[in-house]
């Protein structure tokens, strides 16, 4: 069963970065990927939040929890790989000051988020 969970969580968490990238897109457009940012940054602080529930969570619920939240929509979220591309292409173009620019931002901010969402159900 939380096979099925995983996939309804990640179809759903796939279809808000779509719904993101898609309304980012609409504002003037910038060298920095601030989709891709924005999506984990928000994805970040949402496994944060439900990390700390699923520990005052006990039994079966929790793994389904886990599950559809965690791996889900988080994973369906954000995206690792989308961070990759774009960086690579920024460095083929030269921009090497926005593609350090956008690593250190985005690894400091998804770290600082994780441990914010942590934090708020504490």
């Amino acid at each position: 069963m939380n096979a099925f969970y995983v996939f309804l969580g990640g179809g759903i968490g796939a279809l808000m970065r779509f719904g993101l990238t898609y309304l980012i897109q609409k504002f003037p457009k910038s060298s920095f990927p601030i989709a891709t940012l924005s999506a984990n940054v928000i994805a970040s602080l949402l496994l944060g939040f439900f990390i700390a529930l699923i520990i005052k969570m006990k039994g079966p619920q929790a793994d389904s929890f886990h599950a559809f939240w965690i791996v889900g929509i988080c994973g369906g979220f954000s995206t690792f790989s989308t961070f990759a591309k774009e960086n690579l292409e920024l460095m083929e173009r030269g921009q090497w000051i926005i593609a350090i620019l956008n690593i250190l931002i985005s690894v400091s901010f998804c770290i600082a988020m994780v441990y914010l969402g942590r934090k708020m159900t504490i």
